[in-house]
């Protein structure tokens, strides 16, 4: 093929792809065009030219990942989402790409760093904060995940997802009131929603409220029977209620899906059964046992 017909066609190509950048037939002519001529980085570069203009097109994302897989090293892909991202805050596609960059990152702590300059330079953003609220969790920075939460909340303030996550944040930092208050927020705004009803169930238990924790609970059963979770927590409330026939029951409820923790549920059990003077430790059970999922 003639050089100069081939760079004829890839400008012809381009011009095209400016006017309507969703065009697939386009894209690939293209595509073919650049590997003919053996210029994956030019294509590469064009591809990202249209991504930075267009931040969310599907077939200009599609075909820079076949054309950086070979030319791009991942610190020059970090540098080039990060961009998009700070040119289009809001961009899904960018930020998904970020995600699957820092997925497998030991250290995330230059994310976080990222993330926290978007939240500060674009207010209402909210895919930096919840991405600062995920990082922060798994860094176990407890109050600042609990300020990051806040912060979705004041952009969703009537999503039940949110209020379950305010919860969780004020339980990792051991405010059960404010946990309570808030998963019974969450159930107000979604009733059948099964992790709320668990974890107020878990967060009354703490608090020593174990009748509350019952009802929570049988709310948890009465939408999905088959999780374990909440019978874990029943037990642990009518054990302490004295009740040991009940708890006997609900381990058994256990012990399909979750045999280890039935285990561990009998032995405390069977020691109680076996010196009626002692009492079950309950609580210490219960904060190893928090929001046990099967």
């Amino acid at each position: 093929m003639y050089p100069q017909l081939n760079e004829w066609q890839i400008r012809h190509a381009q011009k095209q792809l400016r006017l309507n950048p969703d065009n697939p037939k386009t894209w690939s002519k293209l595509y073919g065009l650049y590997q003919q001529g053996a210029k994956g980085a030019e294509f590469a570069a064009f591809c990202r030219e249209i991504i930075k203009i267009h931040p969310d097109n599907r077939q200009a994302w599609n075909f820079f990942g076949l054309a950086a897989k070979d030319t791009a090293d991942p610190s020059g892909l970090i540098d080039f989402y990060r961009q998009v991202v700070e040119l289009h805050p809001t961009s899904t596609r960018a930020w998904s790409e970020l995600d699957q960059i820092y997925e497998n990152c030991e250290d995330d702590t230059e994310f976080a760093t990222f993330c926290q300059r978007i939240a500060e330079s674009h207010a209402g953003n909210l895919a930096a904060w919840m991405r600062l609220a995920q990082i922060y969790k798994r860094q176990g920075k407890n109050a600042e995940m609990l300020s990051a939460v806040i912060e979705i909340l004041k952009l969703k303030p009537n999503d039940a997802q949110a209020w379950c996550n305010l919860a969780d944040a004020h339980a990792a930092c051991g405010q059960y009131e404010e946990a309570e208050t808030a998963y019974r927020k969450a159930t107000e705004l979604k009733p059948n929603f099964l992790p709320a009803w668990n974890s107020l169930g878990n967060v009354c238990h703490l608090l020593g409220r174990h009748g509350d924790a019952i009802r929570a609970l049988q709310n948890s059963i009465a939408i999905n029977p088959d999780d374990a979770s909440p019978w874990v927590w029943l037990c642990l409330a009518y054990a302490e209620m004295g009740d040991l026939k009940m708890a006997e029951d609900a381990v058994k409820k256990v012990e399909k899906r979750l045999p280890l923790v039935a285990a561990m549920l009998t032995e405390a059990l069977t020691q109680r059964l076996d010196d009626g003077a002692s009492q079950i430790d309950t609580q210490a059970l219960a904060k190893k046992l928090t929001f046990v999922s099967p």
